[in-house]
């Protein structure tokens, strides 16, 4: 039997994030979704996270990921958004002026609602919707207009 390592740290740790498009405009085509999906999945991985499920919509993004104690949850969220921005103006030009939206939102989710979440978010609509229902199940006061910015 392994002798336990003081300093190894046993997590299950979850993170449900989301984040849309400048005025939630419906700018990620059909034939974007897939590539852009694996292009998260890997860079979650190089943040040192695991992509473990969400989808790629239309007009906004949402990730299940596991992340480590070291992961520094605002760096995680800047380099998923400002890599996949680069990537897609890169990648997809005919795009034309791609950007992500200033706010983004990130939900702990606990160990025993994470199947339940990767099904509810292939069943999302519009940002609009999920975000307000999101903030609102958390109980959570905010500004709509900031939300939306």
């Amino acid at each position: 039997m392994k002798e336990p390592d003081e300093d190894e740290v046993y997590h299950e740790m979850y993170v449900h994030l989301l984040w849309s498009t400048t005025s939630q405009k419906p700018l990620i085509t059909p034939s974007v979704i897939p590539h852009l999906y694996d292009y998260l999945c890997n860079l979650t991985l190089n943040e040192g996270c695991h992509l473990i499920g969400g989808s790629v919509f239309c007009d906004h993004i949402q990730l299940v990921i596991k992340f480590t104690p070291n992961t520094i949850f605002s760096d995680l969220i800047t380099n998923l958004k400002v890599a996949s921005l680069l990537w897609i103006r890169t990648n997809f030009p005919e795009i034309e002026r791609f950007e992500w939206q200033k706010s983004d939102f990130g939900f702990t989710v606990g160990v025993d609602e994470v199947g339940a979440l990767i099904e509810r978010i292939k069943k999302s609509k519009l940002f609009k919707k999920e975000v307000f229902s999101l903030l609102d199940q958390n109980e959570m006061k905010y500004d709509p207009v900031e939300v939306l910015e």
